[in-house]
């Protein structure tokens, strides 16, 4: 893969890596307020079980998406990797070339289609 290629690739990764870090710096924030502070409430009765509910069911839906968010973080960190030791743009199971199109698609991806498949493939067989 020529030089500008692996630049190209490395700073899309690096712009997506800072969007993550920045969307898990905001779910932190929102963890860091309280009820009351997140739903404007300031008066000094307790809160609504329907409140505590729905406070609720928001931080579950959070820590899906900070989980999925987290993991993205960790591919990313890898195909980096990859890029500093040279290795990147080759398929870690097989060792062939990962295609353009795919890279450009998922730059993160360290499967070519054909493997990737298969490991889904096998994955699905196992679960």
């Amino acid at each position: 893969m020529p030089e500008n290629q692996y630049e190209l690739f490395k700073n899309q990764l690096l712009k997506h890596r800072k969007q993550i870090i920045a969307k898990i710096e905001e779910i932190d924030t929102s963890w860091s307020k309280t009820l009351r502070e997140s739903t404007g409430d300031i008066s000094a009765y307790a809160t609504h079980l329907a409140d505590l509910g729905s406070e609720s069911n928001e931080r579950e839906k959070e820590t899906r998406i900070l989980d999925r968010e987290i993991k993205h973080l960790r591919e990313i960190d890898k195909a980096l990797k990859r890029i500093y030791k040279d290795n990147y743009g080759n398929c870690s199971f097989c060792g062939e070339e990962i295609s353009d199109k795919r890279l450009n698609a998922i730059p993160e991806t360290e499967y070519c289609i054909k493997c990737k498949k298969n490991i889904e493939k096998n994955h699905n067989h196992i679960a």
